[in-house]
């Protein structure tokens, strides 16, 4: 129910203001000169309201930065010669937490909260002490595996 009302509401927004925002984030991105380097896949296995969700997840939505933003920010953060294993732990790390919480409510084991905690914890590490990125990823790989199982 949480969902379809959230589906809901950012259908609305995006109907009214959605070419204003796609403008908005092309033109920040030629000011800035970032665009985003990280791409994903949509696994295949996915039902396509998964596949929406599990984009989202991966993009945000205007309420929260979506998994490629927090992995850009991560990877700024990362000593250069961890920045190659790290990429792809994080990428493996975004595609099972994505997988999982794009399930529908009634079944899914990972909920917003814990994408909330685990982005912290990731974002505490990149700021205070990035040298131990590799550990703070690892650990939330090790808190993934045991609640889906």
């Amino acid at each position: 129910m949480k969902r379809m009302a959230f589906g809901i509401t950012l259908f609305a927004v995006l109907l009214l203001f959605g070419d204003r925002l796609t403008h908005a984030s092309e033109a920040q991105a030629a000011l800035t000169g970032r665009t985003s380097v990280y791409r994903y896949e949509i696994p295949e296995s996915l039902s396509p309201e998964e596949k929406n969700w599990f984009k989202t997840f991966q993009e945000g939505n205007f309420l929260s930065e979506g998994w490629q933003q927090i992995s850009a920010e991560i990877m700024a953060k990362t000593p250069p010669e961890q920045r190659s294993a790290q990429k792809i732990a994080l990428d493996n790390l975004g595609r099972k937490i994505g997988m999982e919480w794009s399930r529908a409510n009634d079944v899914r084991k990972v909920d917003s909260t814990m994408l909330q905690e685990w982005g912290d914890i990731l974002r505490t590490t990149a700021r205070k002490n990035p040298q131990q990125l590799a550990s703070a990823i690892a650990y939330i790989d090790q808190e993934v595996d045991a609640v889906l199982d």
